[in-house]
């Protein structure tokens, strides 16, 4: 009964196939793997440099430490073959390097480690510093015989800047005060018994056709500085004997 009810079974699966016959290809099935693209930008990876150089011997313990402390900010971009962080040995001296190498899943995390670590007090002697893993790279291509013979640059020629504490040397004691009416910024002098006496209206300004001053302005803290805004320009300081332009911020 079981032979005949295998034979059964057999002349079914025949009837099938031959029923299907013509709905395959003969052509092979070969299968590619399609695997997403290797990132090979390293943007998810940061070094951690000024780590405490330990022995060989103590060189898991501190692993631990530094990856507890890194996986605070992301998740580590661990797996079977690499744990997330890496202390290189230098085997010549028998202790680590100084330095470790961490990968997070995403590259938010990594800048976010690059933020908050950077500066991290890791011991009494030793604050941490974090660079992507790129520039290290980057540090690592630089040839050193290229800067075997230093050059000190030139100095730049010595410019004297404004002494913005003059107006303290008034020698008949006035205080400055800036008036802003209409379109007109002036600075003028006034001991409180006389007329007010002009210090500086922008008439050097005004000569090269452009404003020192379009809305408003203020005196710094101190009375050091004078800031003015001109929207196309942004602030801009003035200080020192005639006011000199010192610096702007757009």
């Amino acid at each position: 009964a079981a032979t005949m009810a295998s034979s059964d079974d057999a002349d079914a699966l025949a009837a099938e196939a031959a029923s299907l016959d013509g709905y395959f290809s003969d052509a092979p099935l070969t299968p590619e793997p399609r695997y997403p693209p290797p990132n090979e930008s390293f943007d998810t990876a940061v070094v951690v440099t000024n780590i405490p150089r330990v022995g060989a011997a103590k060189i898991d313990k501190l692993t631990k430490v530094v990856t507890k402390l890194v996986s605070r900010i992301g998740n580590l971009a661990a797996s079977d073959d690499f744990p997330g962080v890496y202390l290189p040995l230098d085997e010549a001296k028998d202790e680590s390097y100084g330095f470790a190498i961490c990968e997070y899943e995403t590259r938010e995390e990594a800048r976010q480690a690059i933020e908050v670590l950077s500066g991290y007090k890791f011991d009494k002697n030793h604050s941490l510093q974090v660079i992507p893993y790129g520039r290290a790279q980057d540090l690592q291509d630089v040839d050193a015989d290229a800067g075997a013979e230093f050059e000190a640059p030139e100095p730049e020629p010595f410019r004297e800047r404004p002494n913005t504490s003059s107006w303290l040397e008034d020698p008949v004691q006035r205080d400055q005060f800036v008036l802003r009416e209409g379109k007109e910024t002036i600075v003028k002098w006034s001991d409180g018994k006389t007329e007010p006496v002009v210090d500086y209206d922008g008439g050097r300004e005004k000569e090269a056709g452009v404003a020192w001053c379009e809305y408003y302005t203020r005196w710094s803290p101190q009375g050091s500085y004078l800031a003015t805004l001109v929207p196309a320009k942004g602030v801009i300081l003035w200080g020192g004997d005639g006011f000199q332009k010192i610096a702007r911020f757009p």
